[in-house]
């Protein structure tokens, strides 16, 4: 792509903090896929008390006052972005990979605007950028602040229905964005009802734009592991003895230790996204309720199966659907039981599926960039 005597530049305002593996992997993707397109980007670190104009001082306060604390007790810098209930090495696997996102440690502030004027294009996702129980819409999220280019990359909010207390704000802001695109339907319905859009498209997460080979780049054996036989067990909700029994009967049948990524008890909780995507591409199987962990299951064309998620945020259920029609594998989902079915899966049909839609993404992202 000619981009001129100049290189463009990019700003990526997407879910930054804490240790979240979607988070982090689908962070440096975006930044990977400008690159290939020529355009250096920088990531604005979007802390929610810090991201609408008229914000709450104490809720500043607050933020910077327990982060001067975490400092102290546990060495953990506020820039670093880290969860500080985490054990020391989940933390730093954590910081190692941040080390692959370029220019990651900034501080947005409205009272610094003209540091962040220099940009070409402003890019919003991926991940649950929109979800407003995690602080999503704000001032920072919706691009309040720039007439620059203002694109939108498989955004989520997260949510079924938007609360509406949001519509008008959606309205305002969505409304003028050069271009959006969002990762499930829900999110596609939600934009056109609120904003009058024709033009929403529904994309592939930002990791799926990467090909395997690209993931292999940035991964890493966990130290613990050492057999090679494991099922990978991940669970943002609560796991119950049903899925447990589920669990362990398929890794008995089929001679496997468990690898539990969920359990604070378990050696395998320290893992970072590097060790994360190394798991799931060598599992014999991966069990799951997570979108992410679905993701790489696919990209690594390993034999999975989602399980409906319990306990808290157990609403976010379109993104997974919309994932899996596109791919062709409702039958992925927990029944009861995990039958060999599962393992003799035949990836052909969803490896051209994947390719299609990596295509259609390119070309969403090239049409926004002109």
């Amino acid at each position: 792509m000619n981009m001129g005597n100049r290189q463009k530049k990019a700003a990526i305002i997407s879910l930054y903090g804490n240790s979240n593996y979607g988070n982090k992997l689908q962070n440096y993707a975006v930044q990977e896929i400008l690159r290939r397109e020529g355009i250096d980007s920088v990531n604005i670190i979007n802390v929610p008390c810090l991201n609408n104009k008229n914000r709450d001082i104490s809720a500043v306060l607050k933020f910077y006052l327990k982060g001067i604390v975490q400092s102290i007790i546990k060495g953990d810098r506020i820039k670093d972005c880290v969860d500080p209930n985490d054990p020391k090495q989940r933390k730093e696997n954590f910081l190692r990979f941040n080390e692959q996102i370029v220019n990651s440690k900034h501080f947005f502030s409205f009272n610094r605007l003209s540091e962040f004027k220099d940009y070409d294009y402003y890019f919003v996702g991926s991940d649950q950028i929109w979800n407003p129980q995690y602080g999503g819409l704000s001032d920072l999220d919706l691009l309040t602040f720039t007439q620059k280019k203002k694109i939108a990359i498989s955004a989520s909010f997260g949510i079924e229905k938007l609360p509406s207390s949001c519509e008008t704000k959606v309205k305002q802001y969505l409304s003028t964005f050069d271009a959006i695109s969002v990762r499930e339907e829900a999110a596609k319905r939600i934009v056109e009802e609120n904003t009058g859009r024709t033009d929403v498209e529904v994309l592939i997460d930002p990791t799926m734009m990467l090909c395997p080979e690209d993931w292999d780049r940035v991964i890493k054996k966990p130290k613990d592991l050492t057999n090679k036989r494991y099922v990978v067990c991940y669970f943002l909700g609560t796991l119950t003895d049903e899925y447990r029994t589920a669990i362990s009967q398929l890794a008995e049948r089929e001679e496997c230790t468990i690898v539990d990524l969920s359990n604070a008890e378990s050696p395998y909780y320290c893992c970072g996204p590097s060790e994360f995507v190394y798991l799931i591409k060598n599992a014999v199987y991966v069990c799951t309720d997570s979108f992410h962990a679905s993701v790489f299951s696919i990209l690594y064309n390993r034999p999975f199966v989602v399980f409906n998620r319990n306990g808290k945020h157990n609403t976010m259920g379109s993104r997974i659907q919309t994932l899996l029609s596109t791919f062709h594998l409702e039958d992925a989902r927990f029944t009861g039981i995990i039958d060999e079915s599962y393992i003799c899966r035949d990836y052909k049909e969803v490896n051209q599926i994947v390719e299609n839609e990596r295509q259609k993404a390119l070309r969403f992202i090239r049409k926004a960039l002109r």
